[in-house]
């Protein structure tokens, strides 16, 4: 990893933050490598990736707009690793842990889960100095958000408080700052105790269903993966004897 991307896997959870404060968390080139190389490094016994920031009063800004002004970056660099992060088999936590603006929005967007501190606020500063979104990132937030809210989140680039991030269900849950570390490592171990092939199998299906239709065939032959596991067999078994499932994936 770079000294701007931190990675770190432990019992089963993954997690990758951002360390760059001085440009509010942006990520050029080498941070967006960097991410990428996490990705790849994940070990089959992960089973939740958490995404944070490690220091700084912005979560993430998005895409370094001084490197895509002087052509070393440019968004399809970017949305190729908020695709990756939205096609991970695995859970992905994102604890917004600070203001976020532009292409955090998405990045944030393109996790399964996202917490958030109860005191920022967000925006998608795009149209307000003449710049058109990434296509698949605009596809992105109106499969999530609607196309409503995604009119004015992108369109009229307002600004957006932690509380409207909840009623709107930009985020899920929103937390005091002085526990969302505690509350979002919760958070994760949850995640990271259920069963890896039926979490997979639904991610899929659902993302399946958010694109614009659910292939049906294989996501029946996925529900009749998951049957026949002995991931199955475990969680059936635990659930009569009364103790937790200890799954193995397969």
């Amino acid at each position: 990893m770079t000294s701007t991307i931190l990675f770190d896997q432990e019992a089963g959870i993954a997690t990758l933050r951002f360390n760059r404060p001085d440009r509010r968390n942006a990520l050029g080139r080498d941070e967006l490598s960097g991410i990428q190389r996490a990705l790849n490094e994940l070990r089959p016994e992960t089973r939740v990736l958490v995404i944070t920031s490690a220091s700084g009063a912005t979560f993430c800004a998005g895409a370094d707009l001084q490197q895509i002004r002087s052509g070393e970056l440019d968004g399809d660099q970017f949305q190729q690793v908020t695709n990756e992060l939205a096609d991970l088999p695995i859970p992905t936590l994102c604890v917004i842990n600070g203001n976020v603006f532009g292409g955090g929005c998405e990045l944030a967007m393109s996790c399964d889960f996202r917490l958030a501190s109860e005191d920022i606020v967000m925006r998608v500063p795009a149209s307000a100095i003449g710049l058109c979104y990434p296509i698949e990132g605009i596809e992105r937030m109106v499969n999530r958000l609607g196309v409503t809210l995604a009119k004015r989140i992108l369109v009229a680039a307002e600004e957006f408080s932690a509380q409207q991030m909840l009623e709107f269900g930009i985020v899920s849950r929103l937390i005091s700052e002085d526990q969302l570390i505690a509350e979002s490592n919760l958070t994760a171990k949850m995640l990271a105790q259920r069963a890896p092939l039926a979490v997979a199998a639904m991610l899929k299906i659902i993302r399946q269903a958010e694109r614009g239709g659910i292939n049906v065939k294989e996501a029946r032959e996925l529900a009749a993966f998951c049957s026949e596991s002995d991931d199955l067999r475990e969680g059936l078994l635990a659930q009569k004897e009364r103790r937790a499932p200890i799954f193995r994936g397969v």
